[in-house]
């Protein structure tokens, strides 16, 4: 679960509702629910945030969840929900611990615990501590980021007790819906929308999410020696066009090749 921002500017009279400033970017704000299952990967639904005193992100990710069939969780695996930061509420948690999920989460530093301490406080690695406002013991971890000249600490929350390491290293996997971000925007255009209306916002965005689909399945469909970690989306498109759209492509290079034809006849055609 996670929350994206569709940068935009200029006037939208359509979507003011849908248009706002979250995190100093101006523009739409999704919160989409993303489903892992071994090499599958879902965008299962997702949900606009509209401004201060609506529901928040974490208030839509709870309705999202309930868009989930109990029949899809009820596997052999008992299902994990992850997320950042930005869904550490004791409302999400407690929704999603009701639901029968296990929870990966991300947490604030300055979280305060019961015993009056913060999280940057602990010293120890699966540390078992009670955060204020949430009835079950957590699991803390944490990692270090070297992206920036000063190391940035970051922590993970969980109601398993996997250990220091182990809780840490599956925090990061909630790393693959930011590459479902960075690749369906990216590629595949979700946030270079120029409709006025929902409805042809909406339709952009479907249009979208179906490509990533018919890309990723056809992915999966390569054998597990050929599949890299993380496939060449432009390759994938070419084989997806090539294979399901076939007579489109050849009609196009027809019509080219019809104007290139005029336009070479025109331009050495004897003059009058």
């Amino acid at each position: 679960m996670d929350l994206t921002s569709l940068e935009k500017t200029g006037k939208f009279s359509e979507l003011a509702d849908w248009v706002h400033t979250f995190n100093s970017v101006h523009g739409v704000h999704l919160v989409v629910l993303y489903l892992c299952c071994g090499e599958l990967r879902l965008p299962w639904a997702f949900q606009v945030w509209r401004g201060k005193g609506s529901p928040s992100p974490a208030q839509l990710a709870l309705k999202l969840l309930r868009t989930v069939p109990a029949a899809l969780l009820a596997g052999k695996r008992r299902p994990r929900q992850r997320a950042d930061g930005g869904f550490e509420s004791a409302q999400f948690i407690q929704g999603v611990l009701s639901r029968g999920l296990d929870i990966v989460v991300g947490v604030r530093c300055t979280r305060k615990l019961e015993d009056g301490r913060q999280i940057r406080d602990l010293m120890v690695r699966d540390s078992r501590v009670k955060p204020r406002g949430l009835d079950p013991t957590m699991c803390v971890s944490w990692v270090w980021l070297y992206r920036n000249k000063e190391p940035e600490q970051r922590f993970v929350m969980s109601n398993l007790d996997l250990g220091g390491k182990y809780l840490a290293r599956v925090g990061k996997r909630r790393w693959r819906i930011e590459a479902f971000f960075k690749t369906v925007k990216g590629r595949f255009g979700l946030e270079r929308f120029a409709q006025h209306s929902k409805q042809g916002v909406l339709r952009w965005w479907c249009l979208s999410g179906m490509a990533f689909l018919l890309c990723h399945f056809q992915d999966l469909d390569l054998s597990v020696a050929v599949r890299e970690t993380w496939p060449d989306w432009g390759n994938l498109a070419r084989t997806v066009r090539f294979s399901f759209v076939p007579e489109v492509r050849r009609r196009a290079l027809q019509l080219e090749l019809i104007a290139l034809d005029a336009f070479q006849h025109a331009l050495f055609a004897p003059s009058a």
